[in-house]
């Protein structure tokens, strides 16, 4: 996988193929984390916006756990690809941010209910 110096020095978008991971890395206590980024408009280039995912996927999922499935905990969508994966590496390297994040997601999952 990239690292952010590694994707920048390569051009940035020329790096990586839409659905392949640009960074993954483990977490503390089973699972990873992922950095990926796709073009959010494919239909109109003049349009194209790239959109970042920050995705965590669980330590060996079980059914009988609520999350066993991989969970988008943050989305960036912006014109300068440049930026959308900087910010989205950032969250990917910050187990703060990613529990804060993970926490949002649930309290508002909750509030759907």
């Amino acid at each position: 996988m990239l690292d952010q110096q590694e994707y920048t020095e390569a051009g940035g978008g020329g790096a990586w193929n839409a659905g392949q991971s640009l960074y993954t890395r483990p977490m503390p206590g089973g699972g990873y984390v992922r950095v990926e980024v796709v073009a959010s408009d494919r239909g109109d280039a003049a349009r194209t916006r790239r959109l970042g995912r920050v995705v965590i996927e669980p330590r060996d999922a079980s059914p009988r756990r609520d999350d066993a499935a991989p969970l988008v905990v943050e989305e960036i969508e912006g014109d300068d690809e440049q930026a959308v994966v900087a910010e989205c590496f950032r969250i990917a390297r910050d187990n703060a941010a990613i529990a804060r994040r993970v926490l949002r997601r649930r309290l508002q999952a909750g509030r759907s209910d």
